[in-house]
């Protein structure tokens, strides 16, 4: 992809993204997946531990890590750093974490997917269709379409348990996802630390804790990256995970943090709205699809060679249009083999934004709104993201 998009960052599913970490988890505690595990010394005797939790931050890339906690307890135990997937969002990175699948075979491509029997779109965690503006399908019928792989944690052998916040806790994307599990509702981060630190002290036996934290993604997304409330709230994570890891000491555990994707700045006067564009908008079938950093196009039959001469001509200084069937051919959504639906869900026509642009379109119905900070891009921002292992031995 480096020739047709000079500078961006693309996921290194190689041996070191979170593909590749969900593969090493998988090897060591029963359930190999089949791909490329991540060989990294801080993670050899993982299969021996007697517990090991897998902690993820929404949102808290390389890039804020540094900025936010430079000599944080997060920081002090951090040994690299890993790439997201494509496109380095939630929908796409946590469905990879807890299904060990990468999303050229989930299939979840962003906040909108795009889906074609019945045609519409829809987000693919709160379960609400986007478009069209009379498609009354509620949560669950909207799952039994979307969502087909099967938990990762149900290969493992022995039990998993899963801490989302009470009000993910059981929704459909968290029971598909967490399989078997046994889920646990927490409310607040202090919370979330305290049930943590009950399952260890309980010692039940051999264990695999997965543990969500969407708290410090919410704040960048209404406030920026480094404003006052995002970082009270990174200090407030740390201080946790400071109190829960000494709590550790001695015991055969081994704590390991990273997150689906970083985040950069959106200014709003770097904001694109396909409205001010009518010769775009009436090249395409269905409203965009994908994220504000990473947009699907649906063009109308035999217009994508068009679509794409005035995208270039008319934003070609903000995205690189590119034909949709490229991000397959290179790769870009991870090792195949490929979701059936995929081709269909990623458009005719993809708009990958440069720099700190975003794109946003409004279905019928919708009304507009501003984000100060996103992700899904291709800047080392939102793709880098860290490996923190603590080892409590």
């Amino acid at each position: 992809m480096q020739q047709h998009c000079l500078g961006a960052s693309w996921p290194d599913y190689h041996g070191r993204s979170l593909l590749n970490l969900t593969a090493t988890l998988a090897e060591a505690l029963g359930g190999p997946t089949g791909h490329l595990p991540l060989r990294h010394p801080a993670l050899t005797g993982l299969a021996a531990r007697r517990h090991v939790v897998l902690l993820v931050i929404d949102g808290l890339g390389e890039q804020q890590l540094q900025a936010l906690g430079p000599e944080s307890t997060l920081r002090r135990y951090q040994h690299g750093t890993l790439t997201s997937v494509f496109p380095s969002t939630t929908a796409a990175a946590i469905t990879t974490l807890m299904t060990g699948e990468p999303p050229v075979r989930h299939g979840l491509t962003g906040w909108h997917v795009y889906q074609k029997n019945p045609e519409r779109i829809v987000a693919a965690l709160p379960l609400t269709v986007r478009w069209p503006e009379d498609d009354t399908s509620d949560a669950a019928t909207v799952a039994e379409t979307l969502f087909e792989t099967p938990a990762l944690f149900d290969r493992f052998d022995r039990p998993a348990t899963v801490l989302h916040p009470a009000y993910i806790s059981d929704s459909p994307y968290s029971r598909q996802h967490s399989g078997q599990a046994r889920r646990l509702a927490y409310r607040g981060i202090e919370d979330l630390f305290g049930q943590l630190q009950q399952i260890m002290q309980a010692d039940n036996g051999p264990s695999f804790v997965y543990g969500y934290l969407p708290q410090l993604d919410s704040a960048m997304h209404a406030h920026g990256t480094r404003a006052e409330p995002v970082r009270q709230l990174f200090a407030q994570i740390d201080q946790a995970f400071r109190q829960f890891t000494e709590s550790l000491r001695g015991q055969d555990v081994t704590v390991l943090v990273t997150a689906d994707h970083g985040f950069i700045d959106a200014p709003l006067e770097r904001q694109i709205d396909l409205e001010d564009y009518p010769e775009l908008l009436e090249d395409l079938r269905a409203p965009l699809s994908g994220e504000r950093r990473v947009t699907f196009c649906h063009v109308r039959p035999g217009r994508c060679e068009a679509f794409l001469a005035n995208a270039r001509r008319l934003l070609g200084h903000a995205a690189w249009c590119l034909e949709s069937g490229v991000l397959l051919e290179q790769g870009v959504f991870g090792p195949g083999p490929q979701h059936a639906e995929l081709a269909q869900r990623i458009g005719e026509a993809v708009l990958i934004m440069k720099d700190d642009w975003t794109l946003r379109d409004l279905a019928p119905g919708e009304k507009p709104y501003y984000l100060p900070g996103v992700h899904a891009g291709v800047s080392a921002a939102e793709m880098t993201v860290p490996l923190i292992v603590f080892d409590g031995r």
